[in-house]
């Protein structure tokens, strides 16, 4: 037992050596760490302590390297000519230690980029600098055209089948028959004044629903004005209306050219999407690029509207933008923002704008007129069915036969012949009837259409010239 408890002793000892072993490693390890503590938060009097000199050390506490928009002068060596800042060649090696690892709390030499940062004079350089980044083409873009931008409602009063609101009783509602009554309704939208003297554009669909006409417009200006329009014309067919205000001031928008746009270059919507700016008066942006040009849309069935060589865009475009401008890094409306492409109902980045040049002509029309003039070709076409082809030797059944030309008319002079078999209308191949009268659809007097016939075998080109009915 004894011999037992005599190696349990000694066991108990080899463990209690280890604990001491680490107790002195702590210590000596606490000890470094206080030094270098001493070495780095107080170096000041570690070197006075240690014999360093001293004076040194001050004129590296207090030495401010000079900025250019410092007011004092350089000495003769190209230093500063202060008094008390000796030893400037020492300085400069400390100033490159400084900049690697940061200045001690305690002194040393200050970071001279963080001086200039704290500076006035380096905060009013980074406030220049940031202004200058911030202000971008599109700011300018959006500075030029916005105030230009109106918030248009349109109030309707429509006819509806049903129960009236005066009949909304929880009690006795069920038992009135339905019958038709009226009630005003608003639409909101947008449009752009092009003319100092207050004529506005939007889309039609903003102040005409299907057979109603809106009854009360007014346009909201970015300044807060509030101005009742007067509705000029209306061209279902292009879906543009021209509206006029009287007021002072009016700011105007500059237009560009369709011929101008570029796929890929920058595109601004400015409206009041889903009313929002009818409120605050101070219209929406939204940024994207000109995606493509010179899209087609077949007219829908019911519809008189149709859409040609319109602007694809994929800066959103929502309910309540209709009306409102496409525009360029300049400031120019290259566009009327019109519809979009989708399957949620929301923007996805598939917007469609009129062309600038269509709306301009349009406009033009609207207001000389009142309304767009009809034109007349005076060529008449009938497909090239089987029998017709077999008949004259067709063997390409695609495009349109001229069967019938009224004399002295554009068809005439632009010198399409009887039996001419036309190709293309406008760069689009024809394959019937229906199709040449949906290229031919929403042709303003003046406009000039590139025709593709052919004639014995060969092609050749042709211009028809529209003119008034």
């Amino acid at each position: 037992m004894q011999n037992l408890g005599e190696r349990h002793t000694g066991y108990a000892a080899a463990r209690r050596t280890p604990m001491a072993v680490w107790y002195i490693l702590a210590a000596f390890v606490g000890a470094l760490l206080g030094i270098v503590f001493l070495v780095v938060a107080y170096p000041d009097a570690l070197s006075t302590l240690g014999g360093g000199p001293a004076g040194n050390a001050n004129s590296a506490q207090t030495y401010i390297p000079e900025s250019p928009a410092s007011s004092g002068q350089p000495g003769s060596d190209g230093h500063s000519g202060q008094p008390g800042q000796r030893g400037t060649e020492g300085l400069s090696g400390s100033l490159g230690r400084s900049g690697a690892f940061g200045a001690p709390r305690g002194g040393g030499i200050a970071d001279p980029r963080a001086e200039s940062r704290r500076s006035p004079a380096g905060l009013i350089a980074a406030n220049e600098a940031i202004s200058t980044s911030r202000r971008t083409s599109i700011v300018s873009a959006v500075e030029r055209a916005g105030p230009a931008v109106v918030s248009i409602v349109a109030t309707f009063q429509m006819r509806r089948r049903g129960f009236s609101p005066m009949f909304d009783d929880p009690f006795f509602g069920h038992f009135v028959v339905p019958r038709l009554y009226t009630r005003e309704e608003p639409n909101t939208g947008s449009g752009v004044i092009i003319d100092e003297t207050g004529y506005i554009v939007t889309n039609a669909h903003v102040v005409q629903l299907g057979d109603y006409t809106a009854r009360r417009i007014r346009a909201v200006l970015t300044d807060g004005r509030s101005l009742a329009c007067t509705l000029v014309g209306v061209d279902v067919m292009s879906d543009l209306a021209v509206l006029h205000v009287e007021g002072e001031d009016l700011p105007v928008a500059a237009l560009g050219r369709s011929d101008d746009i570029m796929t890929g270059e920058w595109a601004i919507t400015i409206g009041n999407p889903l009313g929002l700016a009818v409120e605050d008066a101070q219209p929406a942006v939204a940024v994207g690029v000109v995606s493509a040009l010179g899209r087609n849309f077949r007219r829908q069935q019911r519809s008189r509207t149709v859409y040609r060589d319109m602007i694809q865009t994929d800066a959103t475009i929502n309910p309540g933008n209709s009306g409102g401008p496409l525009v360029n890094a300049f400031g120019e409306v290259i566009g009327i923002n019109t519809f979009i492409l989708s399957e949620s109902g929301g923007s996805e980045g598939v917007g469609f704008a009129i062309p600038i040049d269509r709306v301009r002509r349009v406009a033009d029309e609207l207001i000389q007129y009142g309304g767009t003039r009809r034109g007349w070709t005076g060529l008449s076409v009938i497909d090239i069915t089987e029998y017709v082809a077999q008949e004259l030797n067709i063997v390409n059944r695609q495009g349109v036969l001229v069967n019938e030309i009224d004399p002295d008319s554009p068809a005439d002079l632009a010198g399409i012949l009887v039996m001419d078999v036309i190709r293309k209308i406008n760069g689009e191949a024809i394959a019937s009837y229906p199709e040449a009268r949906e290229a031919l659809y929403g042709s303003l007097v003046g406009d000039s259409i590139e025709l593709e016939v052919e004639r014995d075998g060969r092609l050749m080109p042709l211009v028809l010239h529209i003119a008034e009915l």
